[in-house]
């Protein structure tokens, strides 16, 4: 396993450490509960360096980055962020990135740790029609999310322009500490926040000084994927795969089938005549919340089965109940929030409305469940 800048620190510290996208990383530093209820309630600090950093510079990086994602960035202003989907020319979801606007030839780019080898082979394949490069930033720098209800006013004395006078997916260039930071208004938990990269040799002393004085609870990946589960915000490799498109796993309002400003080379942006088609016959799957009506706690994987609990047709091993196939749970969890068994799953279409009675299938037997409203927690002040 590689190991993060701040690695040593992070055992120091009685980490429990494991396995994640290739890296060792603390999963949890007390209890993940205790850590979940520490952000909800209060704010913590997530080490998540392990997430690639791409600088995309050059005289067409508008048109290539139209050309490479599915949404629509010609809206963007400078010092804007926007997520997008970014996928394979069948369709296939390739990566869930954000992209931040300095300019008109030049933006970063955040992706995914698990996927940032192939997500910049990939873009550096698709750039060589443009006038463009893609620069690899990871190894250069840290970075840190900051979240919880109490975040803003805790980071504030500390920032030359406080994280909290920043529009909801905006982002700046200041100083934090005496020393410069990136800091955006964005983050994975459903809480209000930021995300701040800094210099490697600054990490340190910044991540020192975010523990120290400014008083953040470190947290872990652990209480991150709860969090993140409970504001209905996908992960790769779960909710999100190379194999299923974004119209039927969430993203459907992050593909623009119909923008047509700066595109370039094909004219076109990738998988774009794909997912037109998908569209045209109707998608088949549909990413849903569920919430769990008997005892049980649903995982990934876990089979999601047909219309009702105990059905006399339904047999074990298989992934039916009543004779219908109906999908699979892509996340799930105990609710430390709401205290319900809640998952997000893949379903087909006609069984994803909400009110729709299912069953998970749980060692062997089916769990009644029901389709909900996504999310399953929403705070307010998220956007204000």
């Amino acid at each position: 396993m590689k190991k993060l800048p701040l690695h040593d620190w992070h055992q120091a510290h009685a980490a429990n450490m494991a396995e994640f996208a290739g890296y060792a990383m603390a999963m949890y530093y007390s209890k993940p509960i205790a850590e979940h209820h520490k952000v909800r309630r209060e704010a913590g600090v997530f080490d998540i360096s392990h997430m690639g950093q791409f600088l995309v510079d050059g005289q067409q990086a508008e048109a290539f980055l139209q050309y490479a994602l599915t949404n629509d960035l010609s809206g963007m202003g400078e010092g804007q962020a926007r997520y997008s989907a970014m996928c394979r020319r069948d369709g296939g979801v390739l990566d869930d990135v954000i992209v931040y606007r300095y300019g008109a030839t030049r933006y970063r780019m955040i992706v995914n740790g698990a996927t940032r080898e192939k997500d910049l082979a990939w873009l550096r394949q698709l750039a060589q029609p443009f006038s463009v490069t893609v620069e690899d930033l990871s190894a250069d720098y840290c970075l840190f999310a900051l979240q919880g209800p109490q975040a803003f006013a805790m980071l504030a004395p500390h920032f030359a322009q406080p994280p909290g006078t920043l529009r909801y997916y905006h982002f700046a260039q200041t100083k934090a500490m005496g020393r410069p930071v990136f800091v955006a208004r964005t983050g994975y938990t459903g809480e209000p926040g930021c995300e701040i990269a800094v210099a490697l040799d600054d990490a340190p002393a910044i991540w020192d000084a975010l523990t120290g004085q400014m008083g953040f609870a470190p947290i872990g990946l652990a209480a991150r994927d709860t969090l993140r589960l409970e504001a209905c915000m996908s992960l790769y490799g779960h909710e999100l795969r190379e194999e299923w498109n974004p119209l039927e796993s969430g993203l459907a309002w992050a593909v623009k089938l119909d923008k047509t400003e700066m595109l370039a080379a094909s004219g076109d942006f990738v998988g774009k005549e794909a997912l037109k088609a998908v569209k045209a016959r109707g998608t088949s799957h549909a990413s849903v919340a569920l919430e769990l009506r008997g005892r049980g706690i649903p995982r990934a994987g876990y089979p999601v089965l047909g219309p009702a609990e105990g059905d006399p047709r339904w047999e074990r091993g298989k992934e039916t109940a009543g004779g219908e196939p109906a999908g699979i749970c892509t996340s799930g969890t105990l609710s430390p929030t709401t205290g319900k068994a809640i998952a997000l799953a893949r379903v087909r279409r006609e069984m994803a409305k909400v009110g729709t009675a299912l069953a998970v299938e749980i060692r062997g037997k089916p769990v009644a469940a029901e389709v909900v409203a996504k999310p399953f927690y929403k705070n307010p002040a998220l956007r204000a």
